[in-house]
């Protein structure tokens, strides 16, 4: 090759570097978080997927790519945080990327507040539900608790009312508002029939189910919580709402303000319409009445530092009569005073470190007469203090979370019945937990969690480890496990006994897996646990707690639409099998199915402005027991149904016209047997006291806006 040929050759090779060189462009940024803090590990493509890098632990990145590049947007994925695509301008130098908390991606619910983060994620089976979702349930009529029993692992009986979460004793469960329990959420109720949460749905953004396991934080349950989350300012909305129906009138007027917003309420409701129209099994003498109010504020003193408070009471009361199996009428005279008050502060002192702190009480007196003989009186006496403190610090990959409770509950019962006969504790219960979340890969995360606690009453202690663990190998697509102790107190039927007791727990391991996409939610999950300590009776008829047992099941949940029709549907298996209360043996809890199936639709008619929604429920049968020792299993119920509809029209934007029927077929559903005293052999069947419900109302929503209505997503 000639000297003049390898220097045109060199030329050429030089230029066409020289070009490459001048067509990369270099594109430095930097990714954080909502409150600005460095979001470490977050991985970083072109839409291409050929051109790719990973943040650093400062949230930093550099990217090169060609100047050819046509479609110019840049992905951000982490795990537990949603997915970004940002275009990049031509030329463009620095960028910088602000990712928000993600909705599902750790197989549950981040809440995004203020309220420093805590892990609502945590649990393999964790089930958001809105305020809208609780309104259009045809079987929850507005109330919280009755709207879950369409979520996986749950069921409620419409003689009771109260959540049964995987096989487990409706007190096995506990209601939070805003990190601290509730002790009493439920109204009062006639002799078989449904209560209710006493608190609006419409006061709270997050309505969180976790029955798969919680983190360290929260205790006292051995099954599940609920945990609701007041409103934010941000989500209030200025507005007055006047309800009228057929059960109640209701007035709720709203206001917000720059640096703070509240909600008044005030309600009474009554059941004569509703017992004239539809009867009942008890002759009522005096309906069942109600009269509530309730106050929330929320305040922001800087962007640092902001507090909530709320105060609710009530008084509530009836008189009906009717007669046991023997012919024995009792009349029973209720009521009850309830007044329950919670504040909440928190405060950030950078972006590293934050404070929360939050004290609740609760006083309730109930009173009732011919409660298990004819003459007789029960008078409850409850006071309930939950106090806590939680110290935060997130950085880069890891979130800890530290703090320490104090309850205290005075509780008195005095049963009058020729004597009075008087029972009075004081429980007080002490806890420290710690728990931590860290973002071990963009798509692996863990939360560790050690928590503590003391009972001053039984002189006991105990301590809880919980781990969880998620892995996100596609986007939407997560697999997740949970394996934690459970401690909770013995219930106060036992308390007032005797304090030689322990505190009854639940070793559990589950694991799930979900599928999250714009288009549908399908959860199928699996779960074992082991009972210690529950409290049972001897022979000799002594309280102790020798209790124990196990449970497992599975459970499917899936929630799509189809055009303007929105359907649910569950299934849940359980088997368990417990020793406990007066059982000398394992046996399955009387009131629990092994079987259950839920179907939910929503189908909103644009033409008539109305929305149509339908429940079928169905279940296997519920074992029931012979009354006296040894307590026997003398067969299983018949299974149990129940078809739920309603009909929400609006004649103006801000009118709804709203009509719900309850169990609308009147089907009998039987939930255990009374046996005589006198007859042996004789029995007859416990059923709901009401073979259907049926309610209507008016709605009507005043604002500047005039297109708002207690539905706002309709």
């Amino acid at each position: 090759m000639r000297t003049r040929d390898l220097l045109c050759i060199l030329l050429l090779v030089w230029v066409g570097c020289g070009l490459n060189l001048t067509a990369q462009i270099r594109l430095n940024g930097a990714v954080v978080d909502k409150d600005d803090r460095p979001v470490a590990g977050v991985l970083i493509d072109f839409s291409n997927g050929r051109v790719k890098t990973t943040g650093d632990n400062d949230g930093k990145f550099t990217i090169s790519y060609p100047d050819t590049l046509k479609n110019r947007r840049l992905n951000f994925r982490l795990f537990g945080y949603k997915t970004k695509s940002v275009s990049v301008n031509k030329g463009q130098k620095f960028l910088k990327v602000v990712l928000l908390d993600s909705i599902y991606q750790l197989g549950g619910v981040t809440v995004s507040t203020p309220r420093n983060g805590r892990f609502s994620d945590y649990s393999a089976q964790t089930i958001q539900m809105t305020t809208f979702d609780i309104v259009t349930n045809p079987a929850a009529m507005a109330d919280i608790i009755g709207g879950m029993r369409v979520l996986p692992g749950v069921q409620t009986n419409d003689n009771d009312g109260r959540l049964i979460i995987q096989g487990g004793n409706s007190d096995e469960s506990q209601v939070y508002i805003n990190d601290l329990i509730v002790a009493n959420p439920y109204t009062l109720s006639s002799k078989n029939s449904g209560t209710r949460n006493r608190f609006r749905n419409d006061l709270f953004s997050g309505i969180v189910l976790q029955s798969g396991g919680f983190n360290a934080e929260f205790g006292q349950a051995l099954s599940g919580i609920v945990n609701l989350n007041t409103k934010e300012r941000d989500e209030m909305i200025a507005k007055t709402d006047i309800s009228l129906s057929s059960v109640f009138i209701d007035l709720t007027h709203i206001d917000k303000k720059p640096s703070y917003a509240y909600r008044a309420n005030v309600s009474y409701g009554n059941l004569f319409l509703t017992d004239q129209l539809i009867g009942s099994e008890y002759d009522w003498k005096k309906p069942f009445q109600s009269v509530s109010s309730d106050i929330f504020l929320t305040k922001e003193f800087s962007p640092a530092t902001k507090i909530t408070a709320q105060l609710n009471d009530s008084y509530s009361d009836g008189i009906y009569s009717g007669k046991n199996i023997d012919g024995v009428e009792l009349k029973n005279k209720f009521a009850q005073t309830y007044l329950y008050g919670q504040i909440n502060f928190y405060h950030t002192f950078n972006k590293q470190f934050s404070l929360s702190a939050a004290s609740n009480i609760e006083i309730y007196k109930t009173s009732g007469t011919d409660v298990q003989y004819p003459d007789d009186k029960l008078v409850i006496e409850n006071v309930w203090n939950h106090n806590k403190m939680t110290l935060q610090y997130k950085a880069y990959r890891v979130t800890n979370r530290t703090g320490a409770e104090w309850i205290t509950n005075p509780h008195t019962e005095t049963y009058s019945l020729n004597a009075d006969y008087r029972r009075k504790i004081q429980n007080n219960l002490a806890s420290v937990y710690n728990d931590t979340k860290i973002f071990l890969s963009g798509n692996l995360t863990a939360s560790v969690g050690l928590r503590g606690e003391y009972s001053a009453y039984l002189k006991k202690a105990n301590i809880a480890p919980r781990l969880y663990l998620a892995y996100q190998p596609v986007v939407g697509n997560i697999f997740s496990v949970a394996l934690g102790d459970y401690f909770q107190l013995p219930s106060m039927d036992y308390l007032k006994m005797t304090d030689n007791l322990d505190f009854a727990s639940v070793r559990k391991v589950s694991a799930a897996y979900n599928y999250v996409k714009k288009t549908g939610t399908f959860q199928l999950d699996a779960y074992y646990k082991k009972y210690r300590n529950l409290a049972a009776y001897s022979e000799e008829q002594t309280i102790n707690h020798s209790g124990n047992g196990y449970g497992y099941g599975a459970d499917v949940f899936w929630r799509s639409n189809f055009k303007t029709l929105e359907y649910w549907a569950t299934y849940s298996f359980n088997h368990t099998r417990k020793k406990f209360d007066y059982f000398p043996e394992a046996v399955a809890p009387p009131q629990v199915a092994a079987n259950s199936f839920n179907l939910t639709l929503k189908y909103w008619i644009a033409s008539l402005k109305s929305m149509l929604s339908a429940g079928p429920y169905i279940s296997s049968g519920s074992p029931h027991y012979s009354p006296v020792f040894p307590y026997k299993k003398l067969g299983v119920t018949p299974y149990h149904s129940r078809l739920d509809v309603s009909w929400s029209y609006l004649p103006k934007q801000w009118i709804i016209v709203h009509f719900g029927c309850i169990n609308v077929l009147g089907r009998k559903n039987i939930y255990g047997y009374e046996y005589s005293d006198i007859n042996p052999g004789l029995r007859r069947a416990i059923t709901e006291s009401s073979e259907r419900f049926v309610f209507v109302g008016v709605f009507i929503t005043l604002s500047k806006a005039k297109n708002l209505n207690q539905l706002k997503s309709l």
